[in-house]
Formats: structure tokens, C-alpha cells, sequence
């Protein structure tokens, strides 16, 4: 198998979204420097009883400073998370659609509605408390030097660093323990979706009580990792309070030690020691959002360095002349090998095989949702992947077993598969479906809604809706993976009947009458093999 896989270590935040969080990340350093000026102006000038001027006015510019940062930041932020966004949509828009498993969809959904929206915070808050936070000491104590002299400055940077020691030792302590919590929430939220997307089969098989049972597992999961963490928590402020308190207490004493006696020197110096030592509280608390960041930023460079199919630059996309699809000695893993057949444009062909034995997997061929491990496919003789997906998906119309209904109107759902389509386009392929009944129920016709993801339509008027859709589409290459499964049979005969009409190449898999599809080639996957069964000459076209 041939794919393009980035390795998940590489960052794809985008330039413009680093270029942002440097330009604020410059701006809190700056604020860090201007409010320690501050400080240290006003300790100054209560040593001198100098006129507060000077304080006045070094303090109207760092609020500004201030204010114009985190303006900046909380805007940032929200073009943090549309770059963000964006760049997960164009990563996952070229994504190979078999590594879309329950994990990625988990993961996927963790970081859409927690991940990127927790990344709006950062310029504003992660780089205040991991910039500002830290900086405002290291500055007062430069201020602390020119107030107080060369020895109370060192005294107050041992102690400083003491207690950010300390900080640091209680977050590690903290980010330890909250890291059982990802995982937790992570199992929380794939059990919860599992409930979501299949409480029906779960209360009709096991029963009200045991339909939650894995879902209340992972809640009481959480719930012992939370209440571990509240304890660490707890830890971890104490020993924040004390290590806040420490240099306050060593600056004390170096004071009486020494003899210092003049009080405005004294309230200048305790004024400057408690604001430098007030910021390292703040870091003890930090863990669970570094935890989340880090998380959430793991998810990210995953979900943007997603395995990807090989495709032609748009200077070398060739477009088919013909729609003759044909497989050369195709295999893939372990469901078969060595696959040889041409299926001529306009053929009617059937896919055979057990249940498991790869007939949804060669469908996907087909659409190129994957590369075969052996050989290749071409169509009109031009190999898939020298084809880009673009211009294969244009000829192929594609139905699922369990189709996709998205919330809106039944004409919504059936122009995507043609947008251009006008009103009476939709109703003419809806009615071909055999959705006249339904349209004829509702005063709205096709502009009826079919509720919350199509919750007010059957399984087979889903389907209908669904092989409206390809219809609509008017694509020469029709496949039907079980589209009709939950169809009667007049139902499914009168859009076996429609379809024939089309002339389009249809590839179907159907455990019902085979008979309906008169297909003209069939295809039987047994023991890893795929035998070719042709009924009769396809006719001249």
C-alpha cells in the first residue's frame, strides 16, 4: 500500500497563527517590563517623597499597554481557532477515508469541541501566566537592586528562585496526576457517543439498566481520576501559599539582620518583594492547563499529519477518456490477491462474497478510498492514482448501506449531489427514487424537513433519499454497496428499473434478488480469490 504519511512529531500550525502568537507573546513580555517599571518607580518615589507624577504616569502606560495586549489576545485567539480549524478541515479533506476509525472519530471530535476552542485562551491567558507570570520577578529584582542595593537584590533573587523552585515541584507534582485525566475524558467521551449512536440496540438488546453500563463506567473512571486530582490540587495550593509567603519572610528578616530602619525604605522594598513573589502563584495551578494544551496540541499535529493518498500535481492530472474500469493483478492485505478483469462502460456488475470476505473494501477501490498493496486500477486506461480525486469523484456517484442524511430539507439533501439542480430537477430524480409518497404527504413537497440528521425519515427513505442523490448526479459510474437493503422488493425492482435506464456502468453488492440488476458481469471474492462470471456480451455502444 502506498500512501504519504507525515510524521505525527511535525507541527502544522500555520505561519500566520505563529506569527500571531509571537507578536503577543512580544507584547506580554513588554507588559511584564512596563509594570515592573511601575513598581519600581513607586518604591522610588516613596524613598524620595518624590511628587507622583512619575508613578501616574508609568502606571497610565502600562494599563494601556495592558489593555492593548489583551485586546490583541483574546482577537488572536479567536483567529487562532479559525486557522485552526481550517487547517484540520484541509487536512482531513485529503485524508484516506479507512483511517476514519472510532479512535480518530473520537479523537477528532475531542479536539473540535474542547481542543481548538481551548486554544482561543492562549494568547490571552497560557502566554500571560508562562511569559508575564514569570518575567515580572526577574525585573523586580533589577528594581529591587536600584531601590535597595546589590545585597537585598541577591537575597530577594535566592528566595525568588526558591520559591518558583517550589511552584514548580507542586505543578510537576499536579501535571503528574492530571495526566490519568486525558485518557479518562477521552474514554468518557467515546462511550458517550457509542450510547448516543446506538442507544436503540443497546436498550432493545440489554435493557434500560445494562445499556449504560460501559458508560457508567467511564463516568466513575473519571470521577476517582477528578477526586485524585482535587486532593493533588489541594497539595499543590498549600505549598503555592507557602512558597508565596517565602521571600516576603526572607526580605523580613535580611532587613531586621542588617539594621535597616528607615520605614519608607522598608515599605518600598516589602511593596516590590510581594508583588514580584505574587505572580509564582499562579504557576502552581498551571498544570492543567499545560496538561490540556499539550493534549489538545498532540491531537492537532495528529489530525493535520493524517495518511494521505498519492496524487498527481494538477500540471500532470490526466482526465479518462473512457470509463472502462480495470483491475491488473489487484490484491489487498489479506481478503484477496491477484484480481484481473475489465468491466467495460455501461456494464451491469454484481459483487459476490461471504460476509467479511472484502466486498465494501473493493467498492472502496473503486472510489480510491484506498490504494491496493498489489497492482493497480485504471480507468480508461489511465492508472487511479495519475487521476486526481477531483475529476474521479465527478464520474462516480456513490450509495451506502447506512447513508448520511444531514439536517435540513429533503431537496437540501439531494442537491449536493448536484447543487446546480432547480427544484423540479430534485423532485424529478426524488419521485425516480420512489420518494413520491413521502413528497405527497407533506404540503412542503421536497421542502419538507427530514429532521435532526434525518430522524423523521425511515431506514428506506433514507436510502431512497440517498440513491436520489447519485441520481441527481447524473455521474457515468454508479455504485451501490447494499444502497436497497431496506427495501421492499417492488421498490427495489422499480429503481433497479430506473437505474438500467441510465446506461451508466452500475457496481452493486446486494444480498437481496440479483435478478433485479440483470447484471451482465458478476465478481465473487471466495478464499482470497476474485472470480469473474460473464453472462453475456455487454452490446455495442
Amino acid at each position: 500500500m502506498t500512501y504519504q504519511n507525515t510524521p505525527p512529531s511535525k507541527s502544522n500550525i500555520p505561519a500566520r497563527a505563529k506569527y500571531r502568537l509571537y507578536r503577543v507573546g512580544a507584547g506580554w513580555v513588554l507588559v511584564a517590563a512596563l509594570e515592573a517599571l511601575t513598581y519600581t518607580v513607586l518604591a522610588l518615589s516613596l524613598v524620595k517623597q518624590a511628587p507622583p507624577l512619575g508613578v501616574i504616569s508609568a502606571a497610565i502606560v502600562a494599563i494601556l499597554v495592558t489593555v492593548i495586549v489583551t485586546r490583541a489576545g483574546f482577537l488572536s485567539g479567536a483567529q487562532l481557532a479559525g486557522d485552526l480549524y481550517s487547517a484540520v478541515g484541509q487536512s482531513l479533506s485529503k485524508a484516506k477515508l479507512s483511517w476514519f476509525n472510532d479512535q480518530h472519530r473520537t479523537q477528532l471530535t475531542q479536539l473540535a469541541e474542547r481542543g481548538i476552542p481551548g486554544f482561543m485562551s492562549i494568547p490571552a491567558h497560557q502566554l500571560q501566566t508562562f511569559l508575564h507570570t514569570p518575567l515580572v520577578p526577574l525585573f523586580l529584582i533589577a528594581g529591587i537592586g536600584i531601590v535597595g542595593g546589590a545585597g537585598i537584590a541577591l537575597i530577594s533573587a535566592v528566595s525568588l528562585i526558591s520559591a518558583l523552585l517550589l511552584q514548580f515541584k507542586a505543578q510537576n507534582r499536579l501535571s503528574n496526576s492530571d495526566s490519568e485525566r486525558y485518557n479518562a475524558d477521552v474514554q468518557a467521551t467515546k462511550s458517550t457517543l457509542e450510547l448516543i449512536e446506538h442507544i436503540d440496540l443497546l436498550r432493545s438488546t440489554a435493557g434500560p439498566e445494562r445499556a449504560i453500563e460501559r458508560i457508567d463506567q467511564s463516568w466513575c473512571t473519571q470521577e476517582k481520576v477528578h477526586s485524585r486530582i482535587n486532593l493533588t490540587a489541594s497539595m499543590a495550593t498549600l505549598i503555592s501559599a507557602l512558597a508565596t509567603v517565602f521571600p516576603l519572610a526572607c526580605v523580613t528578616i535580611y532587613l531586621v539582620v542588617e539594621g535597616v530602619t528607615q520605614p519608607l525604605l522598608i515599605l518600598g522594598l516589602l511593596i516590590l518583594i510581594t508583588r514580584a513573589a505574587a505572580p509564582l502563584g499562579e504557576l502552581a495551578l498551571a498544570g492543567f492547563a499545560i496538561n490540556d494544551v499539550k493534549s489538545s496540541i498532540r491531537d492537532y499535529n495528529q489530525l493535520t499529519n493524517v495518511p494521505t493518498l498519492p496524487e498527481p500535481k494538477p500540471e500532470n492530472a490526466i482526465s479518462p477518456n473512457n470509463y472502462n474500469f480495470e483491475l491488473n493483478h489487484v490484491g489487498y492485505l489479506d481478503l484477496f490477491k491477484g484480481a484481473n478483469v475489465e468491466i467495460v462502460q455501461g456494464e451491469k456488475v454484481l459483487i459476490n462474497g461471504v460476509s467479511g470476505s472484502g466486498k465494501s473494501t473493493l467498492l472502496g477501490l473503486f472510489l480510491r478510498f484506498d490504494d491496493p498493496n498489489q497492482g493497480h486500477i485504471s480507468l480508461g486506461g489511465i492508472n487511479l492514482q495519475n487521476i486526481s480525486y477531483d475529476i474521479l469523484i465527478q464520474h462516480i456517484a456513490y450509495v451506502a448501506q447506512d447513508p448520511i442524511i444531514f439536517t435540513g430539507t429533503l431537496a437540501e439533501n439531494i442537491r449536493l449531489g448536484n447543487p446546480e439542480a432547480s427544484n423540479s430537477e430534485v423532485e424529478l430524480f426524488a419521485r425516480q427514487a420512489q420518494l413520491s409518497e413521502l413528497i405527497d404527504l407533506s404540503g412542503d413537497g421536497i421542502n419538507q424537513s427530514v429532521g435532526q440528521k434525518g430522524s423523521g425519515l425511515s431506514g428506506g427513505e433514507r436510502q431512497r433519499v440517498a440513491i436520489a442523490r447519485a441520481l441527481i448526479k447524473k455521474a457515468p459510474i454508479l455504485i451501490l454497496d447494499e444502497a436497497t437493503s431496506a427495501l421492499d422488493e417492488v421498490t427495489e425492482l422499480n429503481i433497479a428499473q430506473q437505474i438500467q435506464a441510465l446506461g451508466s456502468t452500475v457496481i452493486v453488492v446486494t444480498h437481496t434478488d440479483k435478478k433485479v440488476w440483470h447484471p451482465t458481469l458478476e465478481l465473487t471474492i471466495d478464499k482470497q480469490r476474485v472470480n469473474v462470471l460473464r453472462h453475456h456480451a455487454l452490446e455495442s455502444r
